[in-house]
C-alpha cells in the first residue's frame, strides 16, 4: 500500500505518507460492481492497485454512456467544491475485478494540504482532465466511429484489449454491433 501511494506522492515527508496510510482502507470488489452511483456524494477517493473501472452517465431510459476509464495507478478523487457538495453526475463501477485503496476524500485533502501538495494535485488533475475533454469532444465531432476506434487502440492499446465491446462502444459513441463490424473488417486477415 505504502508503495502504491509513493508512487502517486513521491515528495510527501515520512509523517505526512504515514497519516496518508492510517486513512486508507483496501477494498476488494468484483466485477460489475458500483464504487459510486450517479446522484451518490463523491466522498471517497479511489487508488487502483489492480483492475479497471470506468466512469458512466446514465440516461433517464437506463441506458448508460462511458465517459472514461481508470487502470492501475491511477488515482480518482473529486476535485471540486461541487464534486463532493452535490450529488454525483456519473457512476464509477468495476469493468474487472479490482484491488483498491479507498481513502476519506475531505481527509486526503487535508492531509495532502497540511504540507502543501493539495493544489499543485489538484491542478495537475484539473489539466489532465480539461486536456482529456477537449480531445473527447474533437474525436467525437471531427472523426468517424473507425477513425475513433484506430485512435484509441492507437494511443491506449492496454485498454483496447481490457475494455469490452458494450462499454467501448458507448464510449466511441457508436453502437455495439457497429463497433464489432468495424472490429472485424480491422483484424489482419489470416495466411
Amino acid at each position: 500500500m505504502r508503495a502504491t501511494l509513493e508512487r502517486l506522492f513521491p515528495s510527501l515527508p515520512d509523517a505526512v505518507m504515514a497519516q496518508l496510510c492510517a486513512l486508507v482502507q483496501r477494498r476488494t470488489l468484483g466485477k460489475g460492481r458500483a464504487l459510486l452511483r450517479q446522484g451518490e456524494l463523491w466522498d471517497k477517493a479511489f487508488v487502483i492497485e489492480r483492475g479497471l473501472l470506468r466512469m458512466a452517465f446514465t440516461r433517464r431510459d437506463g441506458r448508460e454512456f462511458n465517459k472514461s476509464f481508470h487502470h492501475e495507478d491511477m488515482l480518482l478523487c473529486p476535485i471540486t467544491e461541487a464534486m463532493v457538495r452535490e450529488g454525483s453526475l456519473f457512476s464509477i463501477h468495476t469493468v474487472e475485478p479490482c484491488e483498491l485503496l479507498q481513502i476519506p476524500a475531505r481527509e486526503l485533502r487535508a492531509c495532502l494540504g497540511k504540507v502543501g501538495a493539495w493544489e499543485p494535485l489538484r491542478t495537475r488533475l484539473l489539466e489532465r482532465l480539461v486536456s482529456q475533454k477537449l480531445q473527447r469532444e474533437y474525436h467525437l465531432l471531427a472523426m468517424d466511429g473507425r477513425t475513433r476506434y484506430a485512435h484509441f487502440c492507437r494511443t491506449t492499446p492496454q485498454l483496447a484489449a481490457r475494455v469490452p465491446l458494450t462499454h467501448l462502444a458507448t464510449y466511441l459513441g457508436i453502437t455495439d454491433v457497429s463497433l464489432s463490424r468495424i472490429r472485424r473488417t480491422a483484424r489482419p486477415a489470416p495466411n
